[in-house]
């Protein structure tokens, strides 16, 4: 008789935003070398929208999303997951804290996404940054490439606040479609600016760059996907 407690559980701190934290479970799946349902990896996931906005709270314009992740961390904790993984590149200005909060590995998404980069990186390469207002103001991404001295370009302000961060939103309310089009435009235009690669770092970019089969997707770094290889590289090991 299979002893469940001695299996590793992934623990999913989700709902930023719920959708991105569902495709991030499908990865899990699409991801695996499981033949069968008894060799897919066990996950207890958290998604709750009810998290309070990451922008907002970042332009100090609303509720800081730290004590209610903090909630979902501890009730994953108490769940007995052995890992967690947390499909949102914003929230993870709030990495560290909650970090401190647990004796749990909390994969870092920024950390793992610039080291897949390292392995194909060519001397001279830009890369281009498609993230939210928050994440570029935190400078997530600037700071963890800058550590290996690799150039980057972003989007300026304004095509972040008036184009890019509507299109997040869109996708929010389950208009993918419309919103692909924007992301695979301000994608275009970091390749303008020099860029040989761009970092998706939003969960909900994906999925508008896959609702219109975006052929950018060939030359981006999928944050969502790398974590989710990520997890799946550390199950199987298990």
């Amino acid at each position: 008789m299979t002893d469940f407690s001695e299996l590793p559980t992934l623990g999913i701190l989700g709902g930023m935003g719920p959708g991105a934290a569902v495709d991030f479970q499908q990865r899990l799946l699409d991801a695996s070398p499981a033949t069968k349902d008894q060799e897919h990896i066990p996950t207890i996931v958290w998604n709750h929208g009810g998290i309070p906005d990451r922008q907002l709270a970042l332009k100090k314009r609303g509720e800081s999303p730290l004590n209610a992740m903090l909630h979902g961390l501890k009730i994953l904790e108490r769940s007995g997951v052995s890992k967690i993984a947390i499909p949102c590149n914003t929230a993870h200005f709030w990495h560290a804290d909650l970090q401190q909060q647990t004796a749990l590995e909390i994969l870092n998404m920024v950390e793992i996404t610039v080291q897949q980069i390292l392995k194909s990186y060519k001397t001279g390469d830009k890369v281009g940054i498609l993230a939210t207002k928050g994440a570029l103001s935190t400078e997530l991404y600037q700071r963890e490439l800058s550590k290996y001295d690799i150039p980057f370009v972003i989007n300026s302000d304004q095509e972040i606040e008036e184009e890019f961060m509507p299109a997040v939103y869109a996708v929010k309310r389950n208009e993918a479609e419309k919103a692909g089009v924007v992301f695979q435009d301000l994608s275009q235009r970091l390749i303008d600016q020099g860029a040989n690669s761009i970092i998706l770092a939003c969960t909900e970019i994906p999925l508008g760059l896959h609702a219109i089969n975006s052929p950018i997707l060939n030359v981006c770094f999928d944050t969502t996907q790398i974590l989710a290889d990520a997890c799946v590289a550390w199950y199987y090991q298990k």
